[in-house]
């Protein structure tokens, strides 16, 4: 089964396609703590759902199961969107190979909008002129504050909140929230945060510090 591919999406999901039926695993927050469920896509745009798991390899082992492109115990690759893939099943989690590959798994992103008012200008008058300048639906007000009072002014900074379920690679993020947040009326600052789906460290290797005496050197 080493030819069995897995699609990683940028939208969040884990394809697989077998005959006229694409398999899926997607995340589903209400189903927390199990999030990772599968479902399978006709042809017609008919959905079903099967079982959830907490983690991805526990999803991807039972798609591959159900969908009877194999079982439990094959081996299968998951392919993400750049071209690199890694194997499965592993012993380190999907979600830390993921990481290690540079992406990550988002849930929202947060923009930093700033605007100027007269200076005797109150939080609420402050925050109703952020949501006029809020133009993206989804979009919505997060912790603001007053950063000066001087010469007549007021200069706020408001978290603007984007919720955004997907993947996307650590070095392509400020350009993937710079287009997210780009029809914003109001103007906003040039460096984006995001809040990750799943916090994970990418694995690194640890250097361990050798005894001098230990160290043989050659004869001079």
């Amino acid at each position: 089964m080493e030819g069995l591919t897995v699609r990683m999406q940028r939208c969040g999901s884990f394809d697989l396609a077998v005959g006229d039926v694409t398999w899926r695993v997607v995340h589903e927050v209400s189903f927390n703590p199990i999030p990772w469920v599968v479902v399978a896509m006709d042809s017609k745009g008919r959905h079903a759902l099967y079982e959830s798991f907490a983690t991805i390899d526990e999803a991807l082992s039972s798609m591959i199961a159900v969908s009877g492109a194999g079982d439990a115990s094959s081996r299968f690759r998951v392919l993400l969107p750049c071209g690199q893939h890694f194997l499965r099943p592993g012993k380190v989690r999907a979600e830390s190979v993921i990481s290690t590959l540079g992406w990550t798994h988002t849930k929202r992103y947060i923009g930093y909008m700033v605007l100027s008012l007269p200076e005797r200008a109150t939080n609420m008058e402050a925050r109703e002129r952020f949501r006029r300048n809020i133009t993206i639906g989804s979009a919505r007000i997060g912790e603001m504050t007053c950063v000066e009072r001087a010469d007549g002014l007021s200069h706020w900074c408001a978290d603007i909140l984007l919720d955004r379920d997907g993947f996307v690679r650590w070095d392509e993020f400020q350009q993937d929230a710079a287009r997210a947040f780009s029809p914003m009326r109001g103007e906003m600052l040039e460096n984006y945060d995001f809040v990750p789906r799943i916090p994970t460290v990418p694995n690194a290797a640890v250097v361990i510090g050798f005894p001098e005496d230990r160290i043989r050197r050659p004869a001079a």
